[in-house]
């Protein structure tokens, strides 16, 4: 058996460094999708598979590619797997919300109310709560927060109305939300 002081296989450092960029700025991304998600209508299970698959196909690639001292076998695989998600599945998935979220060009602004499925509340790290709403949109629900209202303001609304236009890849973005009765 080959110890790992004997084991000095070929790095690759300029693969290595553009992985670590990748990652960072995958990051930075995924706070970028976060808000983009808000006002892009999109299924949840569109955004995971647009998320994950990119990883999930780059993994064995990335896995061969970069050699490494330290880690080997199914913890290699399992971090690469984690980086190759943060990195590229970010970054697809930044690209696809971000294309739609500028409208088609002559696409009208089209408002409808929608009735709430239920209330709740967030709570941030503060303790303060933010009425959100749920609703059923095009058979997938969508959650909404509307810091504007207090809490005891749910019972008065049973409506969440929306203005929305088409993106430009198909999915409907909200250029505005509010509560009403």
């Amino acid at each position: 058996m080959i110890s790992l002081q004997d084991y000095n296989p070929p790095q690759n450092k300029v693969l290595g460094a553009i992985i670590f960029i990748l990652l960072w700025v995958g990051m930075g991304l995924m706070f970028a999708n976060m808000m983009l998600f808000d006002v892009v209508v999109m299924p949840l299970y569109l955004a995971l598979l647009l998320w994950i698959v990119p990883g999930a196909i780059l993994t064995p690639y990335l896995n061969n590619a970069n050699p490494s001292k330290k880690l080997k076998g199914l913890a290699k695989i399992i971090i690469m797997f984690v980086i190759s998600i943060i990195a590229f599945g970010s970054i697809t998935l930044f690209a696809v919300l971000a294309l739609d979220y500028y409208p088609a060009n002559g696409t009208p602004l089209t408002v409808q109310n929608f009735p709430v499925v239920k209330y709740g509340y967030t709570q941030s790290r503060s303790g303060d709560k933010t009425l959100c709403a749920d609703i059923s949109y095009q058979n997938h629900y969508k959650r909404f927060d509307f810091p504007e209202y207090k809490l005891t303001d749910s019972s008065l609304y049973h409506y969440v109305q929306l203005q929305t236009t088409p993106g430009y890849i198909g999915f409907d973005v909200i250029r505005s939300k509010k509560l009403v009765k």
